[in-house]
């Protein structure tokens, strides 16, 4: 299966998804896990893991390149993806790139044997629906079935009500067609999250005894990482 953390730019949860999603796969322990950075300028994902899972790195903000970069992406799976679940961190220019070449990226993904499923992170604003509605109509979203579609929201950005989205018709429709969304709650008190931002690894990993986490630190990132899994599970 090929995971897609797709989305707005600029600090939506695009990569804390990507990040919590590599942690409800490794825990499921069904198959192995590889990861794929869409940005080589931008690699917290990769870093977090990169003791944990494989990871390619694929330049995939590049418009004048995109062929170049299917074919490079296409390959890495085949070579490295076979069997194994794969996440691809899209960087922040994917609405301006990947969406233009949704098309390609559904038969290259067909041509490897996977299924993709896109968790798409939103923004709070009208103009942020109105791009996710792009991408269903014609972009990312568009080339999966709506059961595989993902709208997520975080509450690093507000509660649920400041998202216009949850007071669109635009979403009455997507959730009637079977649509899936999740909102990714924020890991409480501040300082916790960015400690726990500063270590690498599984998040699961920190909850152990071994753990250099207080026991009601790793209290509160069992709650939170409990509530954040059970978004990613929607994606099957």
């Amino acid at each position: 299966m090929i995971y897609v953390s797709h989305g707005e730019k600029g600090g939506v949860g695009k990569s804390r998804l990507a990040m919590v999603l590599i942690d409800y796969l490794l825990k499921q322990n069904t198959r192995p896990v590889v990861l794929i950075e869409g940005d080589k300028s931008g690699q917290d994902v990769g870093e977090r893991y990169a003791d944990i899972v494989e990871t390619g790195f694929i330049n995939l903000n590049r418009p004048d390149h995109m062929q170049e970069a299917f074919s490079s992406l296409g390959n890495w799976i085949e070579e490295h993806g076979e069997g194994k679940d794969v996440v691809i961190n899209l960087p922040g220019q994917a609405s301006d790139t990947l969406d233009k070449f949704a098309d390609l990226l559904a038969a290259t993904m067909e041509m490897a044997g996977q299924e993709l499923v896109v968790f798409y992170s939103l923004g709070t604003l009208d103009m942020h629906v109105a791009n996710l509605i792009q991408s269903m109509q014609s972009g990312l979203m568009s080339v999966v079935p709506v059961n595989r579609q993902i709208v997520v929201m975080s509450e690093a950005l507000g509660d649920v009500e400041k998202f216009a989205w949850t007071r669109s018709d635009a979403r009455k429709k997507y959730i009637k067609a079977g649509g899936e969304e999740g909102f990714i709650p924020l890991l409480l008190p501040s300082f916790l999250d960015t400690r726990i931002s500063e270590m690498p690894g599984s998040y699961s990993a920190f909850l152990g005894t071994d753990s250099p986490l207080s026991l009601t630190d790793r209290g509160l990132l069992f709650r939170w990482l409990k509530a954040a899994h059970t978004v990613v599970a929607k994606g099957g």
